[in-house]
C-alpha cells in the first residue's frame, strides 16, 4: 500500500504485482493507475476512512478510474459499491477488499462481510497473536489478507492540524490548502513525532511514529493457509520501499526468518520497529 507516486514506482520496480493507492487527494489517483497499468500490474484504490452524507462523489470518481479493486474502509462505502453491483449487473465491477476498520475480529464477522459481497477481508488490528490464530483456524483463509507491516493509525479527527497551524483560514474554502505542500506531525510528551495525513474531506488521521511488524508470526499464518499479505508504507523513501519489500519477500520464500526481518528493520529504522498489538 503506497501513499505517494514515488512509492508506487518503487514498489513496481521491486516486482510487486498488486498495489494499493491510498492518496490524500483523488486527483492523484489517475497517475498511479496509469503507472501500475503500464507495468502490467493491478491496482486497488482506497476509500476514505470516514464516509459522511453527500460524499458519494468520491466513490463515483473511483469507479470512473476502473481500478481492479477497492479497499473498502467503512460500511457506508461497502453499501455504495454493493448497490452499484446490483444496479449495474452487466458492468465490470472492481473486487471489494474489506479493510481492518470493518472490525473483523472473529469468524462470524469474517463470514458476514464475505457473504454480503466482500471478496477479501482484513482482520482487525485489535487482535493479538493468539486471537488471530483462533480466527484463522475457523475462517476461510483463502479470502483473508493480513497486514504484516504498517504505521498504525491511532485516531481520526475533523480538527485539521494543517488549517489550524499552517494558515490563517478557518476551513478548506480559505485555508489555502497547506496540506498539499507541507507535512505535519504531532509531537507527544516523550518527543515522538506522529505523522498527520489528511483526506479529501479535510479530516486528519494521526499515525504512530514507529512502524509495526508482524514478520515473526509469518510461519503461523503460512501454516494456517494465509496467502495474501499487505505491507503499508507512509513516509518511506523509494529506497526504504525497496528494502522492506525485499525483506518480506525473502521471509515469504523461506530464505530468512521473520525474526531476521524484524531485527533488520529495527536496526535500520531510526525510530525502531515494534511488534505491536500481536504480542499482547
Amino acid at each position: 500500500l503506497c501513499r505517494s507516486l514515488p512509492q508506487v514506482q518503487a514498489a513496481l520496480e521491486a516486482g510487486v504485482s498488486f498495489i494499493y493507492a491510498d492518496f490524500e487527494f483523488i486527483k492523484q489517483f489517475p497517475a498511479a493507475v496509469e503507472a501500475v497499468r503500464a507495468a502490467g500490474a493491478q491496482i486497488a484504490l482506497a476509500t476514505p476512512r470516514i464516509h459522511m452524507p453527500g460524499e458519494n462523489g468520491y466513490h463515483n470518481n473511483i469507479l470512473r478510474l476502473q481500478p481492479d479493486a477497492v479497499l473498502v474502509r467503512n460500511t457506508g462505502a461497502l453499501y455504495y459499491y454493493l448497490r452499484h453491483r446490483q444496479e449495474n449487473p452487466s458492468a465490470v465491477h472492481p473486487r471489494l477488499i474489506g479493510d481492518f476498520s470493518l472490525n473483523i475480529a472473529n469468524h462470524l464477522t469474517a463470514e458476514l462481510f464475505l457473504e454480503v459481497g466482500c471478496d477479501v477481508v482484513t482482520p482487525s488490528y485489535d487482535l493479538n497473536i493468539q486471537q488471530m490464530v483462533d480466527l484463522l483456524r475457523v475462517s476461510p483463509t483463502a479470502d483473508m489478507e493480513i497486514v504484516i507491516h504498517q504505521h498504525l493509525p491511532m485516531f481520526h479527527t475533523e480538527h485539521c492540524v494543517y488549517c489550524t497551524f499552517l494558515s490563517e483560514g478557518t476551513d478548506y474554502t480559505n485555508c489555502g490548502r497547506p496540506c498539499e505542500k507541507h507535512r505535519a506531525s504531532l509531537q507527544d510528551r516523550i518527543g515522538m513525532s506522529h505523522p498527520v495525513r489528511v483526506d479529501e474531506g479535510c479530516r486528519n488521521t494521526v499515525y504512530n511514529a514507529i512502524e509495526q511488524s508482524g514478520a515473526e508470526y509469518l510461519n503461523h499464518f503460512l501454516e494456517l493457509g494465509v496467502s495474501k499479505y499487505r505491507v503499508e508504507f507512509l513516509e518511506e523513501t523509494p529506497e526504504q520501499v525497496h528494502e522492506v519489500i525485499d525483506l518480506y519477500n525473502k521471509a515469504l520464500r523461506g530464505e530468512i526468518s521473520g525474526t531476521q526481518v524484524w531485527k533488520t528493520l529495527k536496526a535500520t529504522n531510526q525510530l525502531g520497529v515494534t511488534r505491536g498489538q500481536l504480542v499482547k
